[in-house]
C-alpha cells in the first residue's frame, strides 16, 4: 500500500496512520472510496480504532501465521488460539460493516431515483399543472462560540448540499453568505468592557475608593426594550467613555444571584413589567439612591448621555460638596398595611377602587417608581404646610413634649457610626427607606437600637440637619422608639426595612 495514500487519507480524515491502513486495505487501496467510508461508518471508524489500541490487527493480512503440524498419517493439525478467533470476529464485523454500507447505498439510489421521478418537470404530462416544489433538507451544526450571556446559544443552518465539499481532497464548511444569527449576537452583546462583575458589597466599596458613582441595569431578558439598551445606549460611544469614567457599572438579570441584594433594597417592584427597563444611580458611601430610569420610553442615547453629563454637574462625592436635596414630599403612593385597617378603612378603600377603575388601570400599566432626582427640582410649597403659614397659630402656647419626644430628644447628637467589618456571624444590614430614596448601612447585630438614632442624628441627610424623625419597623409600622434599649437582633431588625420619616 502506497504511503502516500496513508499520508493523504491522515490529512484529510485527521486519524491516525493504523486507521487510515484499516480502511485501505478494506478498500484495496482506493483512496476517495476510503475517505467516504471512514466518514459515513463511526462504528466501524471505532472498531478499527479499539483494535489498534488494543494493538491488535486491523485486517486479515495483518495477523500472525498459526503453526501447523503433521502427524505420521499425513494428516495437518493447525494451532488455534483466542486471539485467532477474536482476529477472525473482528474481521467478520468489518465485512458485515462493508456490506451494511453497500446496502445503504444501494438504498440510497433508490431514494434518489424515485424522488426525482417524482418531482419530474409536468408529472404524468398533465399540461398546465405546476410540478411540486422541491423538499429540502438543511443541517443543523454546533452553535457559534463567544456568544453573550444572557441570550443563549444559537444555531447556524446550513443546507445540506452546502454543508460539506471537498477542496483538494480536503472536506469544509460552506458558511451561508449573510450569516444573521452572528449579526444580531453583535448587535445585542452586553456591554462586557465596561460592566463591572462585582457583588453589591464590592461595588459599594469600590465606589467608595475610586470616588465614582454606580449605575445599575437591572435586566428582563423576556422584555425586548432591556436588551435594546445594549444595542442603543451602552453600545453608543459618548455613553461608554462617560460610564467608563465616572461609574462602576453593574447590570444583572433579574434572575441573577449577585442582583439579589440589589432588588430587595432597591427595586421590591421588579415583578411589574411596567418598571422596565430600569436604571439607577446610587452613592456607594451612603447607599441611598439617588437617580432612577424606570419603564418607557426610556432616553435616546443622546438624551441619556445629556442627562448623565447634568447629573454630574449637579452632583459630587467630594465630601466638602453638597448635593441637591428634596423640596417636596413625594408623590408615590404609600404602602397600606391591610392587616391594620379596621372594616370601616377597608370599605372606604374598596370604595374608592370600585369609583375610578379607569384610573387604577392605567396607574398599573405604567411604572410606580419615582425618579429622586426629579424631586429635587420641584418648587417649594407655597400653601399651608410651611412655618410662616397665615393659618399658623402664631400666639398658641408652646404644646407639652409627648414621652416618645422628650425620649427623642435625649439622644446624642455627636456620636457617629462607622460600618463594621462584614462578618455574617456578628454583622447585618439594614436598609432605610424615606421620601427620596433608600439607604443601606450595617450595624453589629448587638448594637442597641439607640446606635441608629445616633447616627442619623450625628449625620443627618441633606437638608435634614435639627429636623424631628421617627424611625418605623416594616411593615408592622412599630415606632422603635419604644426599643431604644433593645439590640438590634432583639427588635428583629437583621437584614430588616426602617421606614424614617421627618417630622417637618
Amino acid at each position: 500500500m502506497e504511503d502516500a495514500h496513508i499520508s493523504s487519507f491522515v490529512d484529510i480524515t485527521g486519524s491516525s496512520a493504523n486507521v487510515a491502513r484499516g480502511f485501505l486495505e478494506m478498500t484495496n487501496g482506493d483512496l476517495e472510496q476510503a475517505i467516504q467510508l471512514f466518514f459515513e461508518n463511526p462504528d466501524l471508524q471505532h472498531s478499527i480504532n479499539s483494535a489498534a489500541a488494543q494493538g491488535g490487527p486491523t485486517s486479515a493480512t495483518s495477523r500472525p501465521r498459526q503453526s501447523a503440524r503433521e502427524d505420521e498419517h499425513g494428516v495437518i493439525h493447525i494451532d488455534s488460539d483466542d486471539d485467532d478467533a477474536d482476529n477472525d470476529l473482528d474481521q467478520a464485523d468489518n465485512v458485515q460493516a462493508v456490506a451494511r454500507t453497500a446496502q445503504e447505498e444501494e438504498d440510497a439510489a433508490m431514494a434518489k431515483r424515485l424522488q426525482e421521478e417524482l418531482f419530474s418537470e409536468n408529472p404524468g404530462g398533465v399540461e398546465g399543472v405546476r410540478s411540486p416544489i422541491r423538499s429540502t433538507t438543511e443541517t443543523l451544526v454546533a452553535p457559534l462560540p463567544a456568544w453573550g450571556s444572557g441570550f443563549g446559544g444559537a444555531t447556524m443552518m446550513y443546507s445540506q448540499n452546502s454543508l460539506s465539499s471537498f477542496a483538494g481532497g480536503k472536506p469544509k464548511l460552506t458558511p451561508p453568505e449573510d450569516p444573521i444569527p452572528q449579526r444580531l449576537t453583535d448587535l445585542f452583546r452586553p456591554p462586557h468592557d465596561i460592566i463591572s462583575r462585582l457583588t453589591w458589597d464590592e461595588a459599594r466599596d469600590e465606589g467608595k475608593d475610586a470616588k465614582r458613582w454606580i449605575l445599575v441595569n437591572i435586566q428582563d431578558l423576556s422584555d425586548f426594550n432591556c436588551q435594546a439598551l445594549n444595542r442603543d445606549i451602552w453600545k453608543d460611544p459618548a455613553v461608554k467613555e462617560l460610564v467608563a469614567e465616572n461609574f462602576v457599572f453593574l447590570q444583572y438579570s433579574k434572575e441573577d444571584v449577585l442582583a439579589r441584594d440589589y432588588i430587595t433594597f432597591y427595586f421590591p417592584n421588579h415583578e411589574n413589567p411596567q418598571n422596565y427597563p430600569h436604571v439607577s444611580i446610587v452613592d456607594p458611601r451612603t447607599g441611598e439612591q439617588v437617580k432612577v430610569w424606570s419603564g418607557t420610553p426610556f432616553p435616546t442615547a443622546l438624551d441619556f448621555h445629556g442627562q448623565l453629563v447634568e447629573f454630574l454637574d449637579r452632583y459630587s462625592l467630594n465630601a466638602n460638596s453638597k448635593n441637591p436635596v428634596v423640596k417636596v414630599k413625594s408623590k408615590q403612593p404609600k404602602s397600606v398595611d391591610v392587616d391594620r385597617m379596621t372594616e370601616e378603612e377597608m370599605l372606604e378603600m374598596a370604595l374608592q377602587n370600585s369609583l375610578a377603575p379607569n384610573g387604577s388601570e392605567e396607574q398599573a400599566q405604567r411604572s410606580n417608581i419615582v425618579d429622586p432626582d426629579s424631586l429635587t427640582k420641584s418648587p417649594l410649597p407655597t400653601s399651608g404646610e410651611g412655618p410662616t403659614s397665615p393659618f399658623r397659630n402664631a400666639t398658641a402656647e408652646p404644646e407639652e413634649l409627648s414621652p416618645s419626644q422628650g425620649a427623642f430628644a435625649a439622644i446624642s447628637s455627636s456620636n457617629p457610626h462607622a460600618e463594621p467589618e462584614n462578618v455574617p456571624a456578628t454583622t447585618t444590614r439594614i436598609q432605610f427607606r424615606h421620601a427620596t430614596g433608600r439607604i443601606i448601612r450595617r450595624f453589629n447585630t448587638q448594637d442597641p437600637v439607640r446606635r441608629i438614632y445616633e447616627w442619623l442624628k450625628a449625620e443627618p441627610m441633606e437638608g435634614k440637619e435639627g429636623v424631628e424623625f421617627e424611625l418605623k419597623k416594616m411593615p408592622q409600622g412599630q415606632d422603635l422608639i419604644e426599643n431604644l434599649e433593645d439590640t438590634i437582633e432583639e427588635a428583629g431588625l437583621k437584614q430588616g426595612t426602617v421606614m424614617i420619616e421627618f417630622l417637618e
